[in-house]
């Protein structure tokens, strides 16, 4: 991945966000009618001689955890609650963010679209800024993750 690559990563990441719902109450009995799709833990990771990054995305019930750690001193993260529209194609996301350390964040929103190979094994996803109300059409700034 070349320098740009890496540091329009960063750019986007330091103001995205990711997760996913749809709603109802299990009763504690089997799995959580929240549970979707996207359900566990998710992450990419990039590292070279100089540069370590790792963005991992946690979905649970209807709500999203998202840490960005760079190298072993930099970690940002966001939560919040998220929608899914699986009826679309690229399938599209809304998290809303409620914490965040970047507080122009909370209370706003990040559109996005994500796709997950036939195993469900990886997503691909892009998101778009809190607050930008255009939802990314591709997945040129977007990731890989690796469902753990």
């Amino acid at each position: 991945m070349g320098t740009r690559k890496i540091i329009a990563a960063l750019a986007v990441s330091l103001s995205l966000v990711l997760a996913g719902c749809l709603g109802g109450d299990s009763g504690g009995t089997g799995p959580s009618a929240y549970t979707t799709e996207l359900e566990g833990t998710w992450v990419y990771a990039f590292s070279d001689t100089s540069f370590t990054y790792t963005l991992t995305w946690v979905f649970q019930d209807s709500g999203w955890t998202r840490t960005d750690q760079v190298g072993t001193d930099q970690t940002s993260t966001w939560e919040g609650d998220f929608e899914l529209d699986t009826s679309t194609m690229p399938k599209e996301i809304d998290l809303y963010c409620t914490s965040s350390s970047d507080s122009s964040a909370i209370g706003m929103t990040s559109l996005g679209i994500y796709a997950l190979n036939s195993s469900a094994t990886a997503c691909t996803i892009a998101v778009n800024d809190f607050g930008d109300t255009v939802r990314p059409t591709d997945f040129y700034y977007g990731w890989v993750l690796e469902k753990q």
